[in-house]
């Protein structure tokens, strides 16, 4: 197979060694390549690749770019509006999302059952819609999105979140949070380089017996380390998830989720 990522800048993607382990414990004749596309080419230079790759991963900033040139979507694609994915299932090129499978994986990883509880979810860029969708399809009872600045919130996102029910508050509305359970960094404060800082107070982060920092660089955040929970995981499990459920679309066939963790503790030393 000829799979590849698909993005305008990616000289620091740990994409190609994760589905490079993956090959090789599966016994895979693959390859699996990084392929930059500067905006002023994307829509030229786009149908070639999609014809020339059996599959593509797609990050940044051409998610949403590529839909208007698949066949069909995924019901998770189209409800979060973004693909990551892209396969080429019986002649059509058909667009999912995995960045929620990381997600709902993860969540199970740490026996997270949000049916009926409380999520306050840090950020809302790009990674936030997925996570906001998987939550609220797990029947979360309320979905609060934290903002250092919610009167500044796209109205494209203010409407995704309205359908979902979805609470955009400040930081200071975060003390009055002690009883919810579970708490998601969805931004970048913390990662590496800028290491020892947290997005929130030591005190907030013992807030929740739940706990997912999405960033996988350091292995454990200043707020994983703050957090008093015990069930909590960072960013690289969702990260190799993601790729193992790409895998598992292109492959047609289920992976061992044993499997994650044996490549997440990999990619960590």
């Amino acid at each position: 197979m000829k799979l590849g990522l698909l993005g305008e800048v990616l000289g620091h993607s740990l994409s190609p060694e994760i589905h490079r382990i993956l090959f090789e414990k599966l016994n895979i004749a693959s390859s699996y390549e990084l392929i930059e596309i500067p905006k002023d080419r994307f829509q030229k230079d786009l149908p070639r690749i999609l014809a020339d790759y059996d599959g593509l991963n797609v990050t940044i900033p051409y998610k949403v770019e590529v839909i208007p040139f698949l066949d069909e979507l995924s019901e998770e694609a189209k409800t979060i509006g973004a693909v990551n994915t892209i396969a080429h299932k019986g002649g059509r090129l058909e667009g999912y999302n995995t960045d929620y499978t990381g997600f709902q994986r993860t969540l199970a990883r740490i026996g997270c059952q949000v049916s009926g509880r409380e999520a306050v979810v840090l950020g809302h860029g790009g990674a936030s819609r997925a996570i906001i969708q998987c939550l609220f399809d797990e029947k979360a009872s309320a979905i609060h999105v934290i903002s250092r600045h919610p009167e500044k919130v796209d109205p494209d996102f203010l409407s995704f979140a309205k359908a979902r029910h979805v609470d955009i508050e400040g930081y200071d509305s975060l003390p009055s949070m002690k009883d919810r359970y579970l708490l998601v960094n969805a931004t970048p404060v913390g990662m590496y380089p800028k290491t020892g800082v947290s997005p929130v107070s030591a005190a907030e982060a013992a807030f929740f017996p739940k706990v997912v920092d999405i960033i996988y660089n350091p292995k454990e955040t200043k707020l994983l380390h703050d957090a008093a929970a015990k069930d909590k995981s960072n960013g690289m499990y969702m990260l190799v998830m993601q790729a193992m459920a790409a895998e598992e679309i292109w492959l047609d066939r289920d992976i061992s989720p044993a499997l994650a963790e044996e490549i997440a503790e990999e990619m960590e030393i």
